[in-house]
């Protein structure tokens, strides 16, 4: 359905969408693109959903990169930074001259590639080296130009290099601000802004805080650990639909 065609039931489960997504954000520290990204195609084209989400996501980055920001270490994240910028653009010109079924089919399989790789709880290797830096920053940027679902890589990554949850909460934030920035840039190049998406943007924007807001004050009462589960059952569901 073209975003320029969709009536104000649309616009509202896009805002709730947004919302819901911030909210799991908000609860688990994470998830806010793959469940955004997953559902909104069911209402609008994929491309119009990851270029939503990746303006509205900025948003977070910025604040939560700002909160952390004496966590931030550059030294830690220049290669996969160089890395992204360079792989962006790919991901982003590529997703519009692939078909969008084989796309969402694609999306699928990465949703669940996570949710496996997630409900597992691999124990992953050290990869210390800089090539490495390099490979998985290459990964998350094509990813992020796609889908905007960069997240994946970099955790793993993350996780392979054993840093402490204030390395990511300060480092990751940061990360994604500057290749949401990239990537905004290309799809700006690309046209894909429009006087109709930055109004959806405008639209989704206090959905994306209400759920957010509230997502952190829940963290306090529910436990994020169930919670986390229950989303990447609701993940996986998602990505089988998506294959199909």
């Amino acid at each position: 359905m073209d975003m320029l065609d969709a009536g104000m039931a649309d616009s509202l489960w896009i805002g709730l969408i947004v919302g819901l997504a911030s909210l799991v954000q908000g609860l688990t520290g994470f998830g806010f693109a793959l469940v955004a990204v997953s559902l909104l195609p069911f209402f609008m084209e994929l491309q119009l959903a990851v270029t939503l989400v990746i303006a509205v996501s900025l948003i977070g980055n910025v604040v939560l990169w700002w909160y952390h920001r004496d966590s931030f270490e550059w030294s830690r994240v220049v290669h996969l930074v160089v890395a992204a910028l360079v792989t962006i653009p790919v991901g982003v010109v590529g997703l519009k001259y692939v078909p969008e079924h084989l796309a969402l089919q694609t999306l699928g399989v990465l949703i669940l590639g996570y949710v496996a790789y997630s409900g597992l709880q691999l124990s992953l290797p050290e990869l210390t080296g800089r090539s490495w830096a390099y490979a998985f920053g290459a990964a998350s940027g094509v990813l992020t130009g796609a889908f905007n679902v960069g997240g994946p890589p970099m955790v793993i990554y993350a996780s392979c290099n054993q840093w402490s949850l204030q390395q990511f909460k300060g480092n990751i934030p940061g990360v994604f601000t500057v290749m949401s920035l990239v990537a905004i840039a290309t799809h700006l190049w690309q046209g894909d802004f429009d006087q109709t998406l930055v109004t959806q943007v405008g639209y989704a924007a206090p959905f994306f805080i209400a759920g957010l807001s509230s997502g952190i004050w829940l963290s306090n009462y529910i436990n994020a650990a169930v919670f986390r589960q229950g989303v990447l059952l609701l993940l996986g569901a998602i990505g089988l639909k998506l294959l199909v």
